[in-house]
């Protein structure tokens, strides 16, 4: 036999490998007897086989895991600081297409409509309803990017479902806009929660209608997000789904087999995908570990800011790891969809939901402290110098964390978006020759019990505030120089720059103006009120600005020259 460099034996012929990787030793006769000599051989062999075995078996399972820690997972997913809104693909009003149920403004009032014996179904009011109800797709998306842009959007992330094939027409749509009105504006899908079914079928309707897309619009299209080196930003939400997990995992863990099935799936359409994994629970730094071992990029979803933020460990484990740690925030959280008592089983149709009546059916909520979750997410992300922010969400009504154009968060949010986007880029402050307020509440205080439609109201997680500080007017203020500002009838002095403040909820309209050296500079009263006497259950939070009208006429034109046209 013939000893190579590398430790492995070269075969003599007529010797299998396995056979020629075992050494034999030759003992001196004349130092063990024979049947010791014997005892000895048997337990090497043994021994030597034994061993092999194992690893063999090691170099097998290693062999397997071929995707931990890939170099390209520390490459960075983008090159610019970019905010980007999970959009719900099919929520979209356009000509013979209409928004789903739980976000119709059919259903808004409280009586006059087949939901009046639930106080009506839809606590949102979408204010383009009856403008878009007779554009094109095309005109449609158009709005929708040219909207986003205004409030602060670069792009949309689009939340994609397995059995949902013509949502494709609505995201190339968006493509054919974008490529032909030459809209800075990036695209890009959200894989979610792809259950049912075997990995493989999965894999094969998602690969089959995304080739559909890449077909059409072009995989070179310069709206796609991708990261720098070329790959494509492939969001998910909950998109572990998509793996079938063995139960015998051979010692690897589940975060392997969900980056093998993605694997599967960019091979099946000819990507490379960057993978951003989202996170809606609070998980512990191993946790956080296994993820970054198959991921570059990690998301928060509606986890509540608080002094023990579930991101803290998640952004400390990618600085470590050199991953990306992606920026997210949430405005708000209350259902306007209706849902089975104790479950997250939704009401898709308000036909079912009078049907099962009102004591059995009940909505969700996360107190957020008016503004104040948005803005330490906002900061949080500023803190660690994200790549990308990701607002939750564009237009996701029915769970009532919306910035699109909405009767009761108005514009408030965006403005704020707008200012922490120019600190975070380094930017000079879109309002830094303006005086502007915002003011947030909540229609009525934590502690009535509206009547006689008090459908039950849950939390469901942490929240980030205790539901009494949210009995207050809060007013954010951003000024070029110090000034007096007037909420209801209390002054307050205010310095210049960027200022909260509160005062105790009040009944009635909420009048905000903004006075410097005797003069009121600006004022607004806002339509909607607060009331000791609500007849329905609604906790989402109102929001009116100084620039509320402006908004309102810039992207509703005709449609809207006052306050009333969409109230």
């Amino acid at each position: 036999m013939e000893r190579r460099s590398n430790g492995l034996i070269k075969p003599t012929p007529g010797q299998s490998p396995l056979q020629s990787s075992i050494l034999i030793p030759k003992w001196p006769a004349n130092r063990t007897p024979a049947t010791k000599q014997r005892q000895h051989m048997k337990q090497f062999f043994r021994g030597s086989l034994i061993g092999w075995m194992l690893l063999i078996t090691s170099i097998h399972l290693v062999a397997q895991d071929n995707l931990k820690n890939l170099p390209e997972l520390s490459m960075p997913i983008s090159n610019k600081k970019l905010v980007i809104a999970h959009c719900m693909t099919n929520i979209i009003r356009y000509k013979g297409h209409k928004l789903e149920d739980s976000c119709d403004p059919e259903y808004y009032a409280t009586k006059g409509n087949s939901t009046a014996s639930l106080g009506g179904l839809t606590q949102v009011k979408v204010m383009t309803d009856s403008l878009l109800k007779d554009k094109t797709l095309e005109e449609t998306v158009e709005f929708e990017m040219r909207t986003a842009m205004q409030s602060g959007i670069d792009g949309f992330q689009f939340y994609y479902v397995l059995g949902a094939p013509d949502w494709d027409e609505i995201i190339k749509a968006y493509f054919r806009v974008a490529d032909k009105q030459q809209l800075d504006f990036k695209l890009t899908l959200c894989v979610s929660h792809p259950g049912g079914s075997t990995e493989e079928a999965k894999i094969a309707e998602l690969a089959r209608r995304m080739n559909g897309i890449f077909n059409e619009v072009g995989r070179n299209n310069p709206h796609w997000l991708r990261t720098p080196d070329g790959r494509l930003l492939l969001y998910l939400w909950y998109g572990e789904s998509l793996a079938d997990i063995p139960a015998d995992r051979q010692g690897l863990p589940e975060s392997y087999y969900v980056a093998r099935a993605y694997k599967r799936l960019g091979d099946a359409v000819n990507e490379k995908f960057a993978l951003a994994r989202t996170i809606n629970e609070r998980i512990d730094e191993q946790k956080a570990n296994e993820y970054l071992d198959y991921f570059p990029a990690v998301w928060m979803w509606t986890v509540s800011f608080t002094n023990d933020y579930a991101g803290k460990v998640v952004a400390d484990a990618c600085r470590k790891r050199n991953r990306s740690f992606m920026g997210s925030a949430f405005n708000d959280f209350y259902t306007s969809k209706l849902l089975k008592r104790g479950t997250w089983d939704m009401f898709h149709y308000a036909s079912e939901a009078v049907s099962a009546g009102i004591n059995k059916v009940e909505r969700k909520y996360i107190a957020t402290g008016l503004s104040w979750n948005f803005r330490k997410m906002l900061e949080f992300g500023i803190a660690e110098d994200v790549s990308i922010m990701n607002i939750i969400t564009w237009n996701d009504y029915p769970e009532g964390h919306h910035l699109a154009p909405e009767i009761n968060h108005n514009d408030g949010f965006s403005l704020l978006l707008k200012y922490y986007k120019s600190i975070w880029k380094k930017e000079s402050s879109p309002y830094q020759d303006n005086d502007i307020a915002i003011a947030f509440f909540k229609k009525y205080r934590h502690d009535i019990d509206p009547a006689p439609y008090n459908i039950p109201v849950e939390s469901f997680q942490q929240d980030a505030v205790q539901r009494k500080e949210e009995d207050s007017i809060e007013v954010v203020t951003i000024l070029q120089d110090k000034a007096q500002l007037m909420i209801n009838d209390k002054m307050v002095q205010v310095p210049a720059g960027f200022t909260v403040s509160r005062i105790v909820q009040q009944k009635g309209a909420v009048r905000v103006a903004i006075i410097r050296n005797g003069i009121t500079l600006k004022k607004f009263v806002t339509p909607g009120q607060i009331t000791n006497k609500p007849i329905r259950a609604d906790r989402l939070t109102y929001s009116w600005s100084t620039e509320t009208d402006h908004y309102r006429r810039s992207i509703l034109g005709a449609l809207s020259t006052t306050a009333a046209a969409v109230e």
